[in-house]
C-alpha cells in the first residue's frame, strides 16, 4: 500500500487546532516512552499530565506563557516520579524488551535533579 502524499501547506495557512493537539500529544507520548520504556506506562503519564492541565483553574492556565513547556515539564516530573516509585504488579518489572525481572530498589539516578529549580 502506497501512502497518500501530503498536500503542501499554503504559506499563510495555519494548522487546525486538532492537528496541533495531535502533534502535541504525539510529542508527549514519545518523550514519555523514551523516559519510561513502556507504551502503557507512557500513556498513563500523558493522561496524568493532561488531567493536571484540564483540571487547572482557568485563571491559573491563563498565567502560563507557554502551555507546551508546562506540559513537557509536568510530564517529565511525572515520569521521574514513576521511575522512583516501587513497582506495583507482583513485584516484577519489565525491561524494554518485555522480559520480567525481580523488583529491586527504585532507581536513585534522578535524585539530584528533583531539587533543581523549575524552569
Amino acid at each position: 500500500m502506497v501512502p497518500e502524499p501530503c498536500r503542501p501547506l499554503r504559506s499563510n495557512a495555519l494548522p487546525s487546532a486538532f492537528c496541533v493537539v495531535v502533534a502535541e500529544r504525539r510529542l508527549l507520548k514519545n518523550l514519555a516512552y523514551h523516559l519510561l520504556g513502556s507504551v502503557d506506562v507512557a500513556e498513563h503519564a500523558v493522561q496524568e499530565t493532561y488531567t493536571g492541565w484540564y483540571t487547572m483553574p482557568d485563571d491559573q492556565q491563563d498565567g502560563i506563557d507557554s502551555p507546551l513547556t508546562w506540559l513537557v515539564s509536568t510530564l517529565v516530573r511525572i515520569c521521574i516520579g514513576l521511575l522512583e516509585s516501587p513497582p506495583r504488579a507482583g513485584g516484577q518489572i519489565a525491561d524494554r524488551a518485555g522480559r520480567l525481572h525481580g523488583a529491586g530498589p527504585p532507581p536513585q539516578r534522578w535524585g539530584p535533579w528533583r531539587g533543581a529549580p523549575m524552569l
